[in-house]
């Protein structure tokens, strides 16, 4: 990772240790003594952000740990962990503020913004913008206090690292949070920058995160009215912007999350608001697998719910450790 990126991310943040999946070593002292033995345990809780609709599509979120059922590679699996859609949330916020989006800034500041009314007061920020680098603006608070006006100091100017941002605001800035956490990325998807990172790095991240990632794919070269609807209806940028898209749509379906369309930018509105009501839908399920092999190999997953009529999305699978 590009050292520069890194040290501004690393430089605002608090480490925190806590969470599912944590490696726990006997104390340096205690392996010293004569005649003991370093003694390792592992602990890999497998998270799963899940959300529950209807057949109406609506989010269900009044059920109970005991309503679940959760299969790892077809064997069934005993839950372990359980948090309600009342839990708090850790939010990383991260938008696109290259070149691309200068036109249209004021509009995605305010919209952003009132994003970050929707959370919980209990839900945690951070706020992150990217362009030519990226930049943390808020840091998660240990309080849970949240400034928004951050959002107002972002400057559109530069290419666009999209790579790096999503790899810089998983690894770095939601990897240490604890419990349900989830990152929002507004772009279109376009990177023309990155330098350390790579798309198929991002998306394997994607595979193995415990963050549930949500983007809202807004074209910002389309235009809002008339006839051509890339710039001079060319096809080459056409496809670019289609590869953009589908990128966000495969980081999202990775990780449980969803992609929201805003086809204009007065959509934009309406779909940070589905993205708030998906945060405040979601459940949290952990298990330990009963079926872990240390060989690196893929595991599919699915959960399901004991009562009819209801589905629950989650993440499709997660990668054992290659020991």
């Amino acid at each position: 990772m590009n050292s520069s990126i890194r040290n501004a991310i690393i430089g605002g943040l608090l480490l925190l240790t806590a969470g599912f999946g944590v490696r726990a070593t006997m104390p340096q002292q205690a392996a010293d003594k004569p005649g003991s033995k370093l003694i390792q345990v592992q602990v890999e809780m497998v998270s799963l952000p899940v959300v529950v609709t209807n057949g109406r599509g609506e989010y269900v979120t009044d059920l109970k740990q005991e309503e679940f059922v959760v299969i790892d590679n077809g064997k069934f699996q005993e839950i372990a962990g359980f948090a309600t859609v009342e839990e708090p949330i850790s939010v990383a916020l991260m938008l696109d503020s290259s070149d691309s989006m200068k036109t249209y800034l004021k509009t995605i500041q305010n919209e952003a913004t009132r994003f970050v009314t929707f959370l919980k007061k209990d839900d945690g920020l951070a706020i992150l913008s990217f362009a030519d680098d990226v930049i943390l603006w808020e840091t998660f608070s240990l309080y849970r206090k949240k400034d928004p006006k951050a959002i107002l100091r972002i400057e559109a100017r530069g290419l666009s690292a999209v790579y790096e941002a999503v790899w810089l605001s998983l690894e770095q800035v939601l990897k240490h949070e604890f419990g349900r956490k989830a990152l929002v990325l507004f772009s279109d998807g376009i990177d023309n920058r990155s330098q350390t990172v790579t798309e198929g790095e991002t998306l394997d991240l994607a595979r193995r995160t415990e963050a549930t990632i949500y983007c809202i794919y807004f074209n910002a070269g389309k235009k809002q009215s008339g006839r051509f609807p890339f710039p001079g209806g060319g096809g080459g940028k056409k496809a670019e912007y289609a590869a953009g898209r589908e990128y966000l749509a495969k980081l999202s379906g990775f990780s449980g999350g969803t992609l929201v369309d805003a086809k204009k930018i007065g959509d934009l509105g309406t779909a940070f608001r589905k993205i708030a009501q998906e945060l405040s839908s979601q459940y949290s399920i952990g298990y330990y697998p009963s079926n872990l092999q240390r060989i690196g190999e893929f595991h599919s997953v699915e959960v399901r719910l004991k009562k009819g009529g209801l589905t629950a999305r989650t993440r499709q699978g997660y990668y054992a450790p290659n020991e």
